[in-house]
């Protein structure tokens, strides 16, 4: 076999392969041998702890069960060493689980111990001394060396408890059987939570780092094995799977460059292939460097005509972008501009520099449109005769030092703009005609929609002043109900609904500074394209009409007109509403003054018809009871003329009812009257423990109404409110103030309780009907009071706000009504 190559590749990459996996063998040896030490560390931890556990263990239960057993049952000075002291008991029990020592020695010993035998040595001083030094100190585990064998130790501290002073303490107060056994030298003076020895569990470890040691060998003797098998089968290997292609590579050097790369190597396949592969990377380094060469020349070639076309394109570009702005600020003049001539001279200023001009107007067509000129305070030269005739033709005219250009929309001819140059410059250029004819056309559409822009503000204007002119609430509003426009009446309508039903629908706080003004969907129906009804109860919906009651007592009748929106801009529609409080008011007491009518009667034929029967009834009763002592008798008797007369008192809340009455026309001083009650009903608030407050204002008007059918009034309202509050709680208030207009007086008549039910409100003056428990009210009182304010000219009206409010409404007696009562 021939010498092989000190350079051969194959021997550089199987001597670093071998370096490497002794390398990582020495790595995986450590690896093991640290884990096995480790683990058996860990096992011996759990060994010593258990026997330590043990030990602790049964220190606890001689310590608390047996000790205190023993006393209860020995003489007073009586001792038993083996059943009392937890140090024996102790060492007797490790020993025997122990007997052979060989898989752990447990020692329990002490400084001046009583035994001599356990008396601690220098070891067992030294683990002393750590727990002396660190009280935190609470147990010692470690491998080390003991006698010239390794051993693990386990050693927890023994202090001294309360209990234990009683063998410890002083010699005189010590069993007697401890003393006549060890004396009284030893193990006597200690105190609470001294540190007087060591529990510790010596278990021998040499053996089983003999073993690890001895594994490690093991493991690093079978990876040299398995390495030289490896460094064999790489040897087989490396030339069929690495050499050979290398020679391929060579063999393709040589093929394209046989000159530089030279003829077929002496040696045999797989020695030298660095060298050899170097040349002929040289070699193909050597073509690459002269075929760059050629490159940068025809680089520098290609540059050159780069950068003047270029020059050339970024020229052109500049124009393109300076027209392209051009063009973008005649649409940025046209936003800002309100008038034509705001336009016209901001965009000659412009045109005039793009172009390089020193002068440019504008002829307007139309009669009397005049002209405007750029700078301002200089007079171009007059525009030529036929200029009328080049703007019709809409044809575009070049002199030497001016440029004519025609301004017009696509149908309309609008005016003239000329552009003057300096005397010794170029001129206006020839090349340029398409833009000199855009930018006439630009600017015709900007004066074009200028205009229109003016006809529509003006349009807007006019529009939003009909819109504005209407006195109902009109809005347009979106899909979601947000307002689109409104005007003034519909916006505050918004804004009222906002303040009073913010916290039941959906709607931004009014106090949030730039809100958007939004009417509820859930007053207003259903978005537009949505026939479904709206969920709020005070809401009544067709499919166009919706009728709005809002909690102070207004009502609207909202119309709504769908529009046919763009698409995208989703659904619209046109909301108007037209308030009818006064309408549903009139109506309402029409109503409520039909069942009055009618109630009334039937109420007065059955009150006739029932009131003979009860007279014999409560006469015959009367008879009866005068000739009658049987005590169960009479109080039968009593129970049947009882409710003789809350019949009878029935029949005349019926008559009081439908008994037709002639209305008084007053006056009626209303301070004196409620003075006049509050003295009255004070004495039954008192007695219900309830308070009542009256407040009179002091420019109250004289109301016309019959005091006494007024005093009837107020003393149904103001019963009722006892009726509803609670004792000790309760407050009833009743004040007088001057209407809501300027010839009425109003009287409310409030209580703190628990109101009326929404679903009552607008049954509670229905006759017969009544919210109290059955026997406690006949249903006829607020029938009554309505009826009777009905007869006055007057009316009642009820909401809840902390509790029932009641208002009674009465027109105020004016000078003529003061003459007819004089």
């Amino acid at each position: 076999m021939a010498k092989q190559h000190p350079k051969t590749i194959k021997h550089r990459f199987v001597v670093g392969l071998s370096v490497i996996m002794a390398v990582l063998g020495m790595f995986f040896a450590v690896v093991i041998s640290m884990n096995l030490r480790n683990q058996l560390v860990t096992d011996t931890e759990h060994k010593a702890s258990l026997v330590l556990s043990q030990a602790e263990a049964v220190q606890t239960y001689i310590r608390h069960v047996l000790r205190p057993s023993m006393y209860e049952l020995l003489p007073p000075d009586g001792f038993l060493l083996e059943a009392m002291s937890t140090s024996f008991v102790t060492r007797r029990v490790m020993s025997d689980l122990n007997a052979q020592g060989d898989q752990f020695r447990y020692r329990r010993v002490a400084v001046r111990a009583r035994n001599p035998d356990y008396e601690a040595d220098a070891f067992e001083r030294a683990i002393m001394d750590r727990f002396a030094k660190d009280p935190e100190l609470t147990r010692v585990e470690e491998i080390t060396e003991r006698d010239g064998e390794e051993v693990f130790v386990a050693a927890q501290p023994v202090r001294l408890e309360a209990s234990c002073l009683h063998c410890h303490g002083d010699p005189a107060v010590a069993p007697k059987a401890l003393i006549d056994r060890y004396g009284d030298k030893r193990g006597f003076w200690r105190h609470e939570n001294e540190l007087v020895g060591v529990d510790a569990v010596t278990m021998p470890v040499a053996g089983a780092l003999g073993q690890i040691k001895g594994a490690t060998f093991s493991f690093v003797a079978l990876f040299a094995l398995g390495l030289g098998v490896f460094y064999l089968t790489v040897q087989l290997f490396f030339d069929r799977l690495v050499v050979v292609n290398l020679r391929r590579v060579t063999d393709v050097m040589r093929r394209y460059f046989p000159k530089e790369v030279g003829e077929e190597p002496s040696e045999p396949p797989g020695e030298g292939e660095i060298e050899e592969i170097y040349a002929g990377i040289e070699a193909f380094a050597s073509r690459l460097k002269e075929a760059r060469g050629k490159i940068e020349d025809h680089a520098e070639d290609l540059e050159r005509t780069v950068t003047a076309r270029t020059k050339e394109l970024a020229r052109e570009a500049d124009e393109r972008r300076s027209d392209v702005a051009l063009f973008v600020e005649l649409l940025s003049i046209l936003n800002m501009s309100q008038t034509r001539a705001e336009l016209l001279t901001g965009a000659l200023a412009r045109i005039a520099e793009r172009f390089g001009a020193r002068a440019v107007a504008y002829e307007c067509e139309f009669s009397g449109g005049g002209s405007v000129s750029w700078p301002p305070g200089e007079s171009p030269p007059p525009p030529p005769a036929e200029w009328r005739k080049l703007v019709a033709e809409d044809r575009l005219h070049l002199t030497g030092d001016a440029a004519f250009i025609p301004v017009r929309t696509t149908d309309v001819s609008r005016g003239l703009l000329r552009l003057y140059f300096p005397p010794d410059g170029p001129g206006p250029d020839s090349e340029a005609a398409e833009l000199y004819r855009a930018i006439g056309q630009q600017l015709g559409i900007a004066l074009e929609n200028l205009d229109a822009i003016n006809s529509l503000l003006g349009q807007n204007a006019l529009l939003g002043s009909i819109f504005d002119g209407i006195s109902d609430p009109l809005a347009l509003v979106d899909s979601s109900f947000g307002i689109i426009l409104a005007n003034e009446p519909a916006r505050e309508l918004a804004r009222a609904l906002q303040q009073e039903l913010g916290d039941a629908v959906a709607l931004p706080p009014v106090a949030v500074p730039g809100a958007p003004l939004r009417l509820p969907p859930e007053v207003f129906g259903p978005a537009p394209g949505d026939d479904a009804a709206s969920p709020a109860a005070m809401v009544r919906i067709d499919p166009t009409i919706s009728t709005i009651a809002l909690p102070d007592g207004r009502s609207f009748a909202v119309t709504r007109y769908p529009l046919a929106s763009p698409a995208g801009q989703g659904g619209r529609m046109v909301v108007y509403a037209r308030e009818n409080t006064a309408e549903r008011r009139m109506r309402e007491q029409m109503r409520q003054t039909e069942k009055l009518v009618a109630v009334g009667k039937l109420a007065a034929g059955l009150a006739h018809e029932i009131n003979n029967p009860l007279g014999v009834i409560a006469c015959y009763a009367e008879l009866l009871r005068q000739n009658e002592t049987d005590p169960q008798a009479l109080d039968d008797l009593a129970v049947i003329e009882r409710h003789a007369v809350m019949a009878k008192k029935v029949l005349r809340d019926l008559l009081d009812f439908a008994r037709p009455r002639q209305a008084s026309t007053g006056p009626c001083d209303i301070a004196a009257l409620l003075k006049s009650l509050s003295r009255l009903f004070e004495v039954q608030g008192q007695a219900r423990k309830v308070r009542l407050e009256t407040s009179i204002a002091a420019n109250l008007p004289v109301a016309r109404a019959d005091a006494s059918a007024l005093e009837q009034v107020l003393s149904n309202l103001l019963l009722n409110a006892l009726d509803a509050v609670s004792p000790e709680t309760g407050e009833v208030r009743i004040a007088a103030c001057p209407g809501p207009d300027d010839d009425s007086v109003s009287i409310l008549v409030s209580d703190n309780g628990p109101g009326i039910p929404p679903e009552d409100l607008t049954r509670i003056f229905d006759p017969f009907f009544t919210t109290k428990e059955a026997g406690r009210g006949s249903g006829l009182g607020l029938a009554v009071v309505f009826g009777l304010l009905r007869d006055m000219g007057g009316r009642v009206e009820v909401e809840n706000a902390d509790g029932a409010v009641f208002t009674v409404i009465l027109p105020a007696c004016g000078p003529a009504c003061q003459e007819e009562a004089s």
